[in-house]
């Protein structure tokens, strides 16, 4: 299959599409290829814990491999970053090794803006597929090839307070969160938290794309069908079981008021951090925050509510944007990526699970706590549809929590909700892809 030819007209109307602008075009610079030609320019998404692990990371690095020099830059998460790593790729100025969610390959691949990354040159670095377990390796294929490396897996996780878990009995011999299975059970479990904080059983994000991770969470533990037809063209959810997972939803939230219906992010963390709620929903990212803290805390994997032990995850994944840079500079960026991975054990102290095994399976990771304690949850993942209008900070997620916001509430039924996100979607399905 002959790969797609991305030329600039193509991308001013794909940035239109996308709600970019042309006049962004135009205005794009990227950090030039000078510096050498063992140079690595770096572009990430990372602040706060995350930007502290990474310049620890960078540091590593530059210390083992005085012979290569990274130019990192920091941009803004979400769309702002995609945004200007496109930009930067139709200017034929990006950098050598940039991050992307591996949710994001749908809308960066098919354009032609990223190197394939053969078996052949991930060898010579020491990057094969037994390395990784094999979903989280496939993250990084579109259309069976290999374009991003996973660095790791961010799943959806439940924290909880152990003193107020404790004091609701649900606290087992090994001072572990009790196994919860079935609706019964976790709705029960959440309502004795409720009573123990006397004040909310649960959070999560309500005004945000949280919203859309719960949902997908429950839709995967049925084993629903894909929500698109494998070329993106046509929707096919079950509704049936988008449903369910819905109303189960509506229960947690205006059935038997165990969540708050009317909060953003900042609030569903506050909650959970001055102990108003028993427990959080949300992902594992969070950890250092509450370690911080000094908070009574621990963590575990969604329990398996509506059938299978399934939970949303992305993970963070580095891509080589296409260009016309000399075999030397590609290599060094190829032994960035490899020295990354061999640093995954100070990534994955900020929660994120590691994707490279050597760490994962490492009596050094076992020892994190509470990290290990949910690692098992990145077996056992769903991820956003492969359709260019979703992954992480996507308009997908964003129509997604929008129209479920009301069923939350109880404004909406899971009826009126789906019906809201199925048009949301026939919508996009209906615009020419920018991107293919």
């Amino acid at each position: 299959m002959s790969e797609p030819v991305f030329t600039r007209r193509r991308f001013v109307t794909g940035a239109a599409a996308l709600g970019l602008g042309a006049a962004g075009v135009i205005a794009t610079t990227g950090p030039p290829f000078g510096g050498g030609r063992r140079t690595v320019s770096f572009w990430h998404l990372f602040s706060g814990g995350d930007g502290e692990r990474m310049a620890e990371m960078l540091d590593a690095f530059g210390k083992s491999h005085p012979d290569v020099k990274i130019e990192p830059v920091t941009l803004t998460w979400g769309p702002p970053y995609y945004t200007k790593l496109q930009l930067a790729a139709v200017g034929g100025r990006p950098p050598d090794v940039a991050v992307s969610h591996a949710t994001r390959l749908a809308a960066l691949a098919p354009a032609g803006m990223l190197e394939e990354l053969t078996p052949e040159l991930l060898g010579q670095h020491g990057i094969t597929p037994d390395k990784f377990e094999p979903a989280v390796w496939k993250r990084g294929q579109f259309d069976g090839r290999q374009y991003a490396i996973p660095l790791d897996t961010h799943p959806f996780v439940l924290y909880y307070n152990t003193d107020i878990a404790k004091k609701a009995d649900l606290v087992g011999p090994d001072n572990r969160l009790r196994e919860l299975t079935g609706e019964q059970q976790v709705l029960d479990a959440f309502a004795a938290l409720k009573k123990a904080s006397g004040n909310w059983g649960v959070v999560t994000e309500i005004r945000g794309v949280s919203l859309w991770r719960l949902f997908l969470t429950l839709y995967g533990q049925q084993e629903g069908a894909p929500m698109f037809s494998p070329d993106g063209k046509e929707l096919t959810l079950d509704d049936a079981k988008a449903e369910r997972a819905l109303s189960f939803m509506q229960e947690l939230g205006s059935g038997r008021k165990l969540m708050p219906t009317d909060l953003d992010y900042p609030a569903s963390v506050a909650n959970f951090s001055n102990a108003t709620a028993g427990a959080m929903l949300q992902g594992e990212w969070e950890v250092t925050t509450f370690q911080a803290a000094k908070m009574p805390f621990d963590m575990t994997p969604v329990p398996n509510i509506l059938g299978k032990q399934v939970t949303q995850a992305d993970s963070h994944a580095f891509v080589i944007p296409k260009a016309n840079r000399s075999a030397e500079r590609r290599d060094a960026a190829m032994a960035f990526i490899a020295g990354m991975l061999q640093s995954s054990l100070t990534w994955s102290k900020g929660g994120h699970v590691p994707a490279w095994k050597p760490v994962l399976d490492s009596a050094e990771y076992r020892a994190l706590e509470p990290q290990s304690h949910y690692a098992s949850a990145a077996e056992h993942t769903i991820v956003d549809p492969a359709v260019w209008f979703s992954g992480s900070g996507s308009d997908l997620e964003n129509e997604a929590w929008a129209a479920f916001l009301g069923v939350m509430a109880g404004g909406a039924s899971p009826k009126a909700g789906l019906a809201q996100f199925r048009d949301a979607m026939q919508t996009f399905l209906k615009k020419p892809s920018p991107v293919v």
